[in-house]
């Protein structure tokens, strides 16, 4: 990733040595916040530096051009190096040395005879541009359809090339397009997310390489190392409410996990009807100001209450594999609170499944939550109801 950051670089350097670079020569027309315009006639002998809203630069130039402003045209030939900071800008004619420039959109038309830097929101080589040296473009979206001599370095959101490269070519973005008219007489190494869309018709004489963008890379290490560590925590959670939930309550929870046994359909079809009815009433309770607080404790009630619901299914589906595979008795204390973890890492592992995974979590809710509300219905101030011990 050298060249991204190569690229980054000179990015920031353009528009700093376009606008601070130092002024020696003539000031062929006045700083002025307006039409600036330099017409063709006797070269300008020595440096030119023109600021305006509008620059247009149509005479030759002995030294080097800086300019700035809100549009900035050059059709001249520029003897030295042209530094442009605007924004819009349109570099045409023939460049004697190098060009730096950065702007909204930045144009190149003209010839340049060693190497160009430039920088915007877009950045467009029309066919008629001829870089004799290295191009180093930097931008949202950047189009190469001129000829480039030496190596060519791009950075954007979106690049498309169409036009000769004699050396290798080092982009880094998002989305890269390689047309029928592109010729790449060197190697074409990129990186991006996804691969370069080359065209049959398009010619690459040297390798072509594609590497996944190492920041990218990283974050998804580190994203899924911490969706690992979240998904484990949950799941340490989930045990210790469970277990605490049978040692503080273990009638209950016994009972409640058995009513699953006894009425399936019925606890699915009244599970299915408290979480639909359950957040209605609290919204509606919500709607005076007395009936807010009441409204945010359903809200609480019905959390927890999702979530026993799923602990008694969990403990369900461990005491029936604990009566299952021991065949004496009943499980004791110890046995249960094992098989109710064995259950929550089963369910854990079914939930990882695409679209039935999700089903059977679902239904594993809705099946507690109405087995739960049935016991304590049907027991609810009952002294006589009958011990989890038998």
């Amino acid at each position: 990733m050298d060249s991204c950051a190569r690229l980054t670089r000179t990015c920031l350097a353009v528009a700093t040595v376009a606008l601070l670079a130092p002024a020696p020569g003539a000031l062929a027309a006045d700083p002025q916040v307006g039409q600036t315009v330099v017409q063709g006639g006797p070269a300008v002998a020595s440096d030119l530096y023109a600021f305006g809203g509008g620059v247009d630069i149509q005479a030759d130039v002995e030294g080097d051009l800086v300019a700035a402003g809100g549009r900035v045209v050059t059709t001249g030939r520029v003897k030295g190096n042209l530094m442009v900071a605007a924004g819009s800008v349109v570099a045409g004619g023939n460049v004697g040395r190098n060009v730096r420039t950065a702007g909204g959109a930045v144009t190149i038309t003209g010839h340049v005879t060693r190497n160009l830097n430039a920088g915007g929101g877009t950045v467009v080589l029309t066919p008629e541009a001829v870089i004799d040296g290295r191009a180093r473009l930097v931008g949202g979206e950047v189009r190469v359809a001129g000829r480039i001599a030496k190596k060519l370095y791009a950075a954007g959101a979106v690049i498309v090339l169409a036009g000769e490269f004699l050396g290798d070519v080092e982009l880094v973005a998002q989305e890269i397009e390689v047309l029928p008219t592109a010729r790449i007489k060197g190697s074409l190494t990129y990186w991006s997310p996804r691969g370069a869309k080359i065209d049959r018709k398009a010619k690459i004489q040297g390798r072509v390489t594609h590497n996944l963008p190492e920041l990218p890379r990283s974050l998804t290490r580190t994203g899924t190392a911490l969706l690992t560590v979240s998904r484990l925590l949950f799941m340490a959670g989930l045990i210790v409410t469970g277990v605490a939930l049978y040692l503080l309550f273990p009638d209950f929870t016994v009972l409640a996990s058995r009513t699953i046994g006894s009425d399936p359909i019925k606890s699915l079809g009244i599970g299915l009807l408290l979480v639909v009815a359950m957040p209605a009433i609290a919204i509606l309770t919500m709607l005076t100001i007395l009936g807010i607080p009441l409204g945010l404790i359903l809200f609480v009630l019905y959390f927890a209450a999702i979530l026993v619901g799923f602990l008694v299914t969990a403990f369900f589906l461990g005491d029936v594999g604990a009566r299952a595979f021991l065949r004496r008795g009943r499980p004791s204390r110890t046995a249960r609170v094992l098989w109710l973890i064995l259950a929550l890492a089963v369910l854990a592992l079914a939930n990882q499944l695409p679209i039935a995974g999700g089903t059977l979590m679902a239904a594993a809710v809705l099946v507690g939550l109405g087995a739960m509300s049935l016991h304590v219905w049907r027991h609810w101030g009952d002294p006589d109801t009958p011990s989890a011990a038998c």
